[in-house]
């Protein structure tokens, strides 16, 4: 659990958490001065003495094996075992291109999906066949439903590891272990679980899990992981073959396909942006993820308990710890028009489709409880029309 110094010391070094209450690192994390400084050192450094040459080729490569080194310290894996890619969706879309699949196979996934996950799987459905079931796996029932759900047909399980609209945490060792115990992978949505939660990817077991770096990692967009557990290296064909995907080393033939989950990266990574992904990675290490991950779980749970105190409000129940805080409005507010009215007010939410509709408050270590109520105190405005 972080102290005062700690969370002031962030807050020190991200400047548009001190310039508005910031409350959305769910859809885009805080950028720390660190982060800007390594991207704009390196497009001076680009600009200034060339892009390429010995030292521009040895700095590609020296940035692409800091981000993964550091992407396994968060995500608790091996650097062999990582992907770079632009977002989540390309993990997702790696995996769903990268896999063998026959018309009327099936491929099991949540009833709370974000696009990144459930438009892919779409475009399977149409492309190839593939019958995509939808189960219930809100309310600590995700493992029953998975597992009533696995039969011969089963390809797949392709599900969140953190809601996007609750932040409920689903068990996924328990997925993992129903899934695996009848043959079946796991693809696990973890936009919203590196950064946000501690995050052991050794101990979860999972067989492929995907992240983005601008969330709660806090690091530029365009940037984000897949991760391949090692005994599933050969189950997945890259969907496409290039030249960041062959083994390119010193004495190398350079047709043969990267030992690791390299051979799935994706190309045209902007070394920028690579740049600035390795100095937050660096930057939330040091901060303690975890530490971090139990402050701001504590943090909601508090804005929770306050926002069931405002008449009105039907607050949702993550079923256990989680950095979000989410609330269903009462008609005939629009979500929309409350988001737009408290970014008037400085304060920086977002609303989640779905049945019903929800505003997300995504609370993070550099947040506070003095935050959180003036959150509580404007949202019971916007329903009074104060």
């Amino acid at each position: 659990m972080l102290n005062p110094h700690a969370v002031r010391a962030m807050r020190a070094e991200l400047p548009s958490v001190t310039a508005r209450i910031y409350l959305n690192t769910g859809t885009f994390g805080p950028v720390p001065r660190v982060t800007w400084d390594a991207m704009r050192r390196h497009l001076d450094w680009a600009v200034t003495s060339g892009r390429i040459g010995s030292a521009g080729l040895d700095h590609w490569h020296e940035l692409e094996a800091e981000a993964r080194s550091q992407l396994a310290v968060v995500l608790g894996c091996r650097s062999e075992e990582l992907a770079l890619n632009h977002s989540t969706t390309d993990g997702v879309n790696t995996v769903l291109a990268g896999l063998s699949w026959r018309a009327g196979d099936e491929v099991i996934t949540g009833s709370v999906e974000h696009p990144g996950l459930t438009e892919p799987l779409a475009h399977l459905a149409q492309t190839r066949g593939v019958v995509v079931r939808t189960v219930d796996t809100t309310g600590g029932r995700a493992v029953a439903s998975v597992t009533a759900a696995l039969n011969d047909r089963t390809r797949l399980v392709a599900c969140s590891h953190v809601l996007w609209s609750t932040g409920e945490v689903l068990d996924l060792p328990g997925i993992v272990a129903a899934a695996n115990g009848r043959g079946v992978p796991v693809l696990a949505d973890g936009a919203q679980g590196a950064g946000a939660i501690a995050v052991d990817l050794t101990a979860l077991g999972c067989d492929f899990y995907t992240v983005s770096g601008q969330k709660w990692l806090c690091g530029p967009s365009g940037t984000g992981a897949l991760h391949v557990r090692s005994d599933r290296l050969d189950h997945l064909m890259p969907p496409w073959r290039g030249y960041v995907t062959n083994d390119r080393s010193p004495g190398a033939p350079g047709t043969e396909l990267w030992p690791g989950a390299r051979r799935f990266d994706v190309g045209a990574i902007s070394l920028v942006a690579l740049a600035g992904l390795a100095a937050s990675l660096r930057w939330r290490i040091e901060h303690g993820i975890a530490a971090g991950a139990d402050y701001a779980a504590a943090l909601a749970e508090g804005l929770r308990d306050r926002l069931a105190g405002v008449p009105g409000l039907e607050v949702a129940d993550p079923g256990g710890p989680t950095p979000f805080a989410a609330v269903a409005l009462p008609p005939p507010v629009d979500p929309d028009t409350a988001v737009r009215r408290l970014e008037s007010d400085g304060i920086l939410i977002r609303w989640v489709p779905g049945r019903p509709l929800l505003l997300r408050a995504s609370v993070g270590p550099w947040n506070t409880d003095q935050e959180c109520a003036r959150l509580v105190r404007a949202l019971g405005g916007v329903l009074t029309g104060g």
